[in-house]
């Protein structure tokens, strides 16, 4: 067996300047520039006054030959309250070398240094500036929107150099390195900033709420800042290098870092050494550091910690990025700071991204609220590979306030084995989003190095069995684990580790060991053995080496030890094969579809459970062909607790279905599957939920009518498209209520059903707007609180209530509209013993109404409500009624048919009407109030056998009366008659019967009256006859002529006869034919 180890590194330095006593090549260490800014340094003692310089505006300009600072000697810029910023340059070439302290005396300035040679702060250098400070190896700094610049080398037009500065130009092929060892300090609230081409930090940098920015940039790069401290963007390759005009950048030639750090006058080999190699290490954990532009190592502490008020803002960017032993410190006592490490959130934001990403075990990074307020924001990110090992924690504070965000991101590839808090105390705990294009969470092979960042083990076994690498493009699983210690293969001696590309995969497996790394990519099996002899060697580790078969399975074992909100997310599929239980957030996002093959249970910390396929951000290079789905396999179950459940389909490609089993929240649930179907995988599918919103759009639908959603849900709001709604609920449901962005149930114009049948109460608090029918059946009662409209597919609007063994009611509310183009309007109460009652609002249709309360009441919820309809039926029985005698239904109908109780029925009727016959049971009363018209074309009747017959009243108000066929009404065998009451403004026509005729009681009496035309009674009678009481009154008033061709009769055998009048006012009486009988 062959062994390679890593110890210390190698006593292979090269030589360095020893002393900080040594004496400078010039006479002082810091000379100004002949340049023409007027700079001047004068020498007191070890300290150096620099004042002079160039003003322009609130700028201060300084130009230095060379620029050093040695041990216990103090740079001391002078100002005054007037001067904004200070900006100098140092334009010999050399660069500068500060191991003691910089200072601004006389105002408020902040302080900018510009060497592009390249700048060094030793152990011992500090900081006594009352603002900001930024130090650079830039060739320029730019105002007015970088459209002047201030230049490192060359004449610079000072008069169009005047605001804030607004970036940094790097016009070199290598820009120049900056290395930090000193203590940086500056005030609360202030901004530190170094660039430079190549950056190491190994020391202290520190501003109490303040902002730290760390970056490195490549030659040809432009950096943009907003304002003084914030980083904009990052413009690479805009600029060509070369010679500018006025000699610009024509004599720099930055120093290499191992020129940097071992020329100048600093004793450094504590924290950064260069070996015999030439290779630069950092020497307490032999890190290799390369010479490359746009490289940060930062291995000392960063602190922008606040103790009273919100931590601040440490921002990291580069191309390779490396934290190695670093403290990152932005906690603050009201509230966590903001850490960017290599890009903002999802790579998304404006600041720069880096292609490489490495932060060792021994690195923290805190963005905690002390003692109130929310946790901060970590983002640690790449646009390649990310290996993270370190620890991340933006929890709550510790009386009030929720857990932060945290992002570990890794767009080709993630490596995590560190580890991350966001939880809160008193709060909700945050977020944790782990969103890598290859996944690795948990037991993986390291071979960037072991976690710590320090010496490694290498080792190669002899005779190595089963090392086995399975690959499954585009694909991630989460498969259930048995007596396995690492995410391996399925019973092998030796674990291999699945690798997906471009997927996440989670699956422990079956009786494994041991956990060792080979790839099988394109093949169908590898293996790896080596015979020779162990040996050691001690090499520096490189944290930037490319591991190409890293680890894209978690467990779910690793996931719930997460505490925070988690985010799983891959480009193609993801599948749960192993249950996932956690107190925190799920959420889970993929390019194409979600299989959920296990439970997923947050209900013991009540987190949300987030399922997004087809996800419009994943890339789509990545994503294989075909449809998008979640599918929930039946039998498992979503709790969230009190959480809420989203599951979604973007639109990234194809578009599949939602297909659930059971879902479980007190809180709501989220559907929505862009143009797919939400259906359930069996009939004993639930979803469970206080309140839901569902939404699907084009060709979708929700549920089938056939195998409806069930529901045990409070409130419901959603869209659909033309495969309309349909839901079965176990329990009461309400239509709106959910707060969500949807308002009630719409098909949006499309022609979707709806269909809700409810065991219990249907409450519509919000609005249905459906393009096709609506169907509402509920065991109890249905409750309108907000219109139903079809209109726009003429759809019917079928509502049905007490269809259970529980009395119910329909209830439309004041100003609600049912309205189905030309559509029918039918509701109706079940038949069972106890029946409710039919509160109706508006309704308007050009088709039919039927209405039927089957004993109940059916009543007007005010005096406004109307009916609009080409037909309207109406019918109850017993005791039920339709109208009351001082709140009448309101029409507006073309034909009314209407069958009462003894509650009676009572009609307003505007415009003309139709009436194709009116009836009551046991004695109830008919009134008929009309604007125009009254056309009768069939019998008129409350007519009884036992008890007394009940009123009838028509009455016209602007039109006639024309009975044309069937007849009134009124009589009783056994009782007394009603009254009949015919008054209109024009002619009354009967053609039938008219009777109020009884046997035993009094005959009810008869009035016509005709205020602006005539009466013509041509067919029938007019009776009000008794044969044992007395009989009634008949009573023919008109203005015009009066005319009677059958019998009128008030006669009676025992008691009086009812008296007969007939008044025309101008138009004559005409009795020809028929008797006239009142004895």
């Amino acid at each position: 067996m062959k062994m390679v180890r890593f110890g210390h590194p190698l006593s292979l330095l090269m030589p360095l300047l020893a002393a900080l006593a040594t004496t400078p090549a010039k006479a002082q260490p810091i000379t100004p520039a002949n340049d023409g800014t007027g700079t001047t340094v004068n020498q007191n003692g070890n300290q150096f006054n620099i004042q002079g310089g160039t003003r322009s505006g609130g700028n201060l300009f300084h130009g230095f030959d060379q620029f050093n600072v040695n041990s216990g000697q103090t740079a001391n810029f002078l100002t005054t309250p007037d001067t904004n910023n200070i900006l100098g340059r140092v334009t010999g070439g050399n660069a500068s070398y500060v191991n003691g302290l910089i200072q601004v005396i006389g105002g408020n300035s902040n302080l900018y240094l510009m060497n592009p040679a390249g700048i060094m702060f030793g152990p011992n250098a500090s900081l006594n500036i009352p603002a900001s400070f930024s130090v650079t190896t830039a060739t320029g700094i730019g105002f007015d929107n970088n459209n002047f610049w201030f230049k490192a080398i060359g004449t610079n037009d000072y008069s169009k150099l005047v605001g804030n500065p607004s970036g940094y130009r790097f016009n070199v092929s290598n820009p120049g390195a900056l290395v930090n060892e000193g203590n940086l300090s500056l005030n609360p609230g202030e901004n530190l900033t170094l660039l430079g081409g190549t950056v190491i930090n190994t020391g202290e940098l520190s501003t109490a709420g303040g902002n730290i920015t760390i970056a490195a940039v490549e030659g040809g790069s432009t950096l943009r800042i907003s304002q003084p401290g914030h980083l904009l963007s990052l413009d690479v390759g805009t600029l060509h290098v070369r010679s500018l005009q006025d000699g610009e950048d024509t004599n720099i030639t930055p120093l290499s870092l191992p020129e940097l750090l071992t020329g100048g006058n600093i004793t450094h080999a504590s924290s950064v050494s260069v070996n015999a190699d030439g290779d630069v290490v950092l020497t307490d954990s032999n890190t290799l550091v390369a010479d490359t532009p746009g490289d940060v190592i930062a291995s000392g502490n960063v602190d922008v910690s606040s103790s009273g008020n919100v931590g601040g803002e440490v921002n990291i960017f580069g191309d390779r990025l490396a934290l190695i032993n670093t403290n990152i410190n932005a906690d603050g006592f009201n509230g966590g700071g903001t850490v960017l490490i290599g890009g903002d959130f999802q790579g998304n934001g404006i600041v720069p991204n880096s292609q490489h990403t490495f932060i060792n075990q021994n690195s923290i990074i805190s963005a905690d609220a002390i003692t109130n307020g929310d946790g901060g924001i970590v983002i640690v990110l790449s646009d390649g590979i990310t290996n993270f090992w370190g620890n991340i924690s933006a929890n709550g504070g510790e009386f009030s306030g929720n857990g932060g965000f945290v992002e570990v991101s890794g767009k080709q590839q993630l490596i995590f084995n560190g580890s991350v808090d966001v939880s809160a105390e008193f709060g909700n705990t945050g977020t944790i989003l782990l969103d890598p294009e290859n996944l690795t969470v948990g037991d993986s092979e390291n071979t960037l190095g072991n976690e710590e960042g320090n010496n490694s083990e290498i080792e190669s076994t002899e005779n190595t069995e089963n090392s086995e690498t399975e690959t499954a493009e585009n694909n991630s699983e989460v498969k259930p684990n048995e007596n396995s210690d690492s995410d391996t293969t399925e019973n092998s001696d030796n674990s291999g580790i699945e690798t997906a590309e471009n997927n996440s995969e989670v699956e422990p497996d079956e009786n494994t060991d041991n956990s060792e790394i080979a790839d099988s990519r394109n093949t169908e099996n590898t293996e790896i053995a080596d015979n020779s002899e162990t040996t050691e060697t001690e090499i520096p580790i490189d944290p930037f080496a490319q591991d190409e078969n890293a680890d894209v399975t978690i467990s779910a074992e690793n996931i719930e030890d997460l505490s925070g909100e988690i985010i799983l997310q891959a480009d193609n599929d993801i599948t749960i094969n192993e249950k996932i239980e956690t107190d925190s957030n799920v959420e889970i996002k993929a390019g194409r579809s979600i299989n959920i093959n296990a439970d997923i249970d947050t209900s013991s910390g009540n987190g949300n459970i987030t399922l997004f396929g087809n996800d419009n951000n994943a890339n789509i290079e990545n994503r294989s062909e075909g449809l998008a789905s979640i599918n929930q396999q039946e039998g498992t179950t979503l709790n969230a607790g009190s959480g809420t459940i989203a599951i979604r389909l973007g639109g990234l490609g194809e578009i599949g279905d939602i297909n659930l089993a059971s879902l479980t929240t007190e809180g709501r649930v989220i559907l929505n599957a862009n143009s797919g179907q939400i259906t359930q995988v069996s009939a004993n599918s639930l979803i469970a939920a206080y309140k839901v919103i569902l939404r699907t759009r084009g060709a979708g639908g929700i549920g089938l009518s056939d195998a409806p959603l069930r529901f045990d849900v409070n409130n419901l709001e959603a869209l659909t498209g033309k495969g309309g709604i349909f839901i079965d609920a176990i329990s009461s449901l309400s239509v709106g209520g959910v707060n969500g962005e949807l308002t009630g149930i719409s098909t949006g114009g499309r022609r979707g059903k709806v269909q809700l049948n409810v065991d219990g109460d249907i409450g519509i608090e919000e609005g249905i707007e459906a393009g096709n029918n609506v169907r509402l059946t509920a065991s109890e009662s249905v409750n309108i609180n907000a219109d139903i409209n079809t209109e726009n597919g003429n759809g019917n609007i079928f509502i049905e209530g007490n269809n259970g063994e529980e009395k119910g009611n329909i209830i439309q509310g004041e100003g609600t509209s049912l309205e189905a183009g030309s559509g029918t309007i039918r509701i109706e109460l079940g038949n069972v013993e106890e029946i409710g009652d039919i509160t109706l609002g508006n309704l308007t249709t050009t088709g039919g109404v039927l209405v039927n309360a089957n004993g109940g009441n059916i009543q007007s919820v005010d005096d406004n409500s109307l009916i609009s309809a080409g037909n309207i039926v109406l019918e109850t029985s017993g005791s039920g009624g339709i109208g009351l005698s001082d709140m009448p239904l309101r029409l507006d109908v073309e034909k009314l048919e209407a069958v009462g109780g003894s509650g009676g029925v009572f009609f307003d009727v505007l415009g003309d009407v139709n009436v194709a016959g009116i009836s009551t049971v046991d004695g109830g009363d008919i009134e008929v109030l009309a604007e125009n018209k009254i056309t009768v074309n069939g019998d008129i009747s409350t007519a009884v056998s036992e008890g007394d017959g009940g009123d009838i009243t028509m009455e016209s108000s602007h039109g006639g009366i024309d009975a044309k066929e069937g007849g009134i009404n009124a009589s009783s065998e056994l009782g007394n008659g009603g009254n009949i009451t015919l008054i209109a403004e024009n002619k009354i026509t009967v053609n039938g019967d008219i009777s109020t005729a009884v046997s035993e009681g009094d005959g009810g009496d008869i009035i016509m009256e005709s205020s602006h035309g005539g009466i013509d009674a041509k067919e029938g009678g007019i009776n009000a006859s008794s044969e044992l009481g007395n009989g009634g009154n008949i009573t023919l008033i008109a203005e015009n002529k009066i005319t009677v061709n059958g019998d009128i009769s008030t006669a009676v055998s025992e008691g009086d006869g009812g008296d007969i009048t007939m008044e025309s006012s101008s138009g004559g009486i005409d009795a020809k034919e028929g008797g006239i009988n009142a004895s």
